[in-house]
């Protein structure tokens, strides 16, 4: 047990950069969180922030839905996850918080072709 702290306390301290959603929504923007599906193709776990190196990075999102939107927003856990790519150049001793632009009156043809959302860098943060 020891060592598996004593490896994560190390992990955590070698991170060049940390990766997050916004810790909560901005409704009255139309702003919200984003869950993280994958870090450069590889799917990971999820997590409160995920630990990043420097360099270019592809970054895997979809958008947590609120049950405030309308129905048709409302997401589905049986339906497909839809997801798009976000291209990042990560720098050191930064925590870039991720979040999604929803346009909440979104005709049927966006929803179905996804164009209703888009993945942004929130905010960049000094560690």
């Amino acid at each position: 047990m020891v060592l598996l702290i004593s490896l994560s306390l190390s992990t955590a301290a070698s991170a060049d950069a940390w990766l997050m959603s916004i810790p909560y929504a901005l409704s009255s923007e139309h702003v919200y969180k984003a869950r993280i599906e994958r870090i450069d193709g590889a799917t990971v776990t999820e997590a409160v922030r995920y630990s990043l190196s420097s360099g270019e990075h592809t970054v895997t999102v979809s958008p947590l839905l609120d049950i405030e939107w309308s129905p048709d927003l409302v997401e589905n856990p049986h339906e497909k996850r839809f997801s798009k790519d976000l291209k990042l150049t990560i720098k050191q001793g930064k925590t870039y918080q991720l979040a999604v632009k929803v346009d909440i009156e979104a005709s049927v043809e966006s929803q179905l072709d996804q164009s209703f959302w888009s993945p942004f860098v929130y905010a960049v943060l000094e560690d």
